[in-house]
């Protein structure tokens, strides 16, 4: 299973919409965006995909919560959860102090997935690969990441 992760994407639907076109090449079974949406139009542009979503600092949690509901998506709070493929993954902004160092810790998650740092990283750490796909807003280069969660090979793509 093949899935996409984005973050930070800010309302930001003209570097959003580029990136899906790009995300549609890489024929993903489903997508998690790790917070930071800001905006429920943001939502429905990601709605081809099974979503999962987190809330990220500057997130509305109810506005967000509802339009990812209505649109049919997985809405987690500020920590999700999600058992994909047999793989076991964290889904989190990392803006809540101690959560991801205490995700990573736990050894419970074959995946990490954060954002709020708009910093692509790929590590690992034990058995654990912590992945941050970067931002779609206000980085250096706006990037997204795909995993395939049989081989946990993980790579990051860099918008034009």
């Amino acid at each position: 299973m093949r899935i996409g992760i984005v973050s930070d994407t800010h309302g930001n639907k003209s570097t959003t919409a580029v990136a899906v076109e790009l995300l549609r090449q890489h024929k993903l079974e489903r997508l998690l965006h790790c917070g930071d949406v800001c905006g429920s139009g943001i939502v429905r542009m990601l709605a081809e995909w099974p979503t999962h979503y987190v809330a990220g600092n500057c997130d509305d949690l109810d506005l967000l919560e509802q339009t990812v509901l209505e649109t049919g998506q997985k809405w987690h709070g500020l920590r999700g959860e999600i058992e994909l493929a047999g793989r076991r993954i964290c889904l989190l902004h990392s803006h809540v102090t101690g959560a991801l160092p205490d995700a990573i810790a736990s050894g419970e998650f074959d995946l990490v997935c954060y954002g709020h740092t708009h910093r692509y990283e790929k590590r690992t750490e034990g058995q654990t690969l912590v992945l941050n796909p970067g931002a779609l807003h206000r980085a250096t280069r706006h990037s997204f990441a795909v995993v395939d969660l049989e081989t946990m090979a993980a790579e990051h793509h860099f918008l034009p």
